[in-house]
């Protein structure tokens, strides 16, 4: 399928050469340098280990015949009980929870940082204007989210949600050796209090996994502690679909030797305070996932864990530690800068959906 907006030319076809995409893909990130998300690390992962049914497209963008971008995207059609049949377009993601349980985040098309904004508009502007492109376009995790008071304006129905992401600035933490140094002096005291209140146990110390092995090891134990937290508070853990887990030790799988996935175990003393599952990207650390030991509420082992992993990263080189998506009181103590990603779902003005909006919106108002 091809189809010109203004300035850019769209044209998706089938994979037909995994090999062929891995070359394409390495190639446009060495030159642009993506966040892990849409590194070859992550999309290749993605590609291995998703069921064979599935069919992903790839979605090029070029300028004056010149590639300037590539996406994977997914058509489906999604049937959710009391909403309208939609046929749709997902961005490096599936449409089915079983399947987008790894969460995409900073998410968009791989392309240089001066070509994003226009690609963005683009991108909307050749779905909008080609029906073969499906009644609705979802994003998730994207930082360049359609505008929506011109989707308003167009009369194009959408659900837009925006989640602060927080990152820390290891420049300070790198010359003065202390993560405290991020804090504000409460979130300071807390913190020493918190290394005092383990150093009890014995000495404090961090430990990188060091071969695949071992760093699989890490993330089987990090998820016992994960799941165990979160079933004794009786809330959906992320190790609930299969997937997620098969995913995640296929990555480690192929990606540690590489460097840029890291497994990291905090202990005090000879008991284990948590373990921390971090990607690594141009002087990037993202932390993705976690699993503490949190049974004795008066303890913070987030705060120490992240300390750590702040510490480690900082005199290891990294510019930036990144929380991810998610508010919370332990990211806003450690962060010094934000932003914003959005998840969206842009639908075309058909009646099917206008009524099903209209009959949300009657619910919410009349029966709450």
């Amino acid at each position: 399928m091809r189809a010109m907006t203004g300035k850019i030319e769209f044209v998706l076809a089938p994979i037909e050469s995994q090999a062929t995409l891995e070359s394409t893909w390495r190639g446009t990130a060495a030159r642009v340098q993506p966040y892990f998300f849409l590194s070859w690390g992550w999309i290749g992962t993605w590609l291995a280990t998703l069921p064979a049914d599935l069919k992903p497209l790839l979605l090029t963008a070029r300028r004056d015949g010149t590639a300037i971008g590539v996406a994977i995207v997914m058509t489906r059609t999604i049937r959710q009980t009391l909403r309208a049949t939609a046929t749709g377009f997902h961005l490096h993601s599936t449409g089915d929870p079983r399947w987008d349980c790894i969460s995409i985040e900073h998410n968009g098309f791989l392309c240089a940082p001066a070509d994003a904004a226009d690609l963005a508009a683009e991108f909307f502007e050749w779905f909008a204007g080609d029906a073969a492109a499906g009644e609705e376009l979802r994003l998730p995790g994207v930082e360049l989210p359609y505008d929506t008071t011109l989707l308003d304006h167009r009369g194009f129905l959408h659900n837009t949600k925006q989640q602060a992401g927080f990152t820390a600035d290891l420049a300070a933490v790198e010359s003065s050796g202390d993560p405290a140094a991020l804090f504000s002096r409460n979130a300071r005291q807390q913190f020493h209090r918190t290394q005092r209140d383990y150093a009890k146990l014995g000495a404090v110390t961090i430990t990188a996994a060091r071969d695949t092995a071992e760093a699989l090891v890490y993330f089987r134990a990090l998820k016992a502690l994960h799941v165990e937290s979160w079933q004794r508070r009786k809330q959906r853990h992320a190790f609930s679909e299969p997937y997620f887990e098969i995913f995640h030790e296929a990555l480690i799988a192929r990606e540690f030797a590489a460097g840029s996935v890291q497994l990291l175990r905090i202990a005090a003393g000879p008991e284990t305070v948590g373990y921390l599952y971090n990607f690594v990207a141009e002087g990037r650390v993202s932390a993705y996932q976690s699993g503490f030991d949190d049974l004795d509420r008066k303890r913070r082992p987030g705060v120490l864990s992240h300390s750590l992993a702040i510490e480690w990263n900082a005199a290891r080189g990294a510019r930036i530690y990144d929380f991810l998506a998610g508010e919370n009181q332990l990211k806003a103590s450690f962060a010094n800068g934000a932003y914003e990603l959005a998840w969206q779902v842009i639908r075309r003005p058909l009646f099917k959906f206008r009524l099903e909006s209209a009959a949300r919106h009657w619910k919410q108002k009349f029966l709450g």
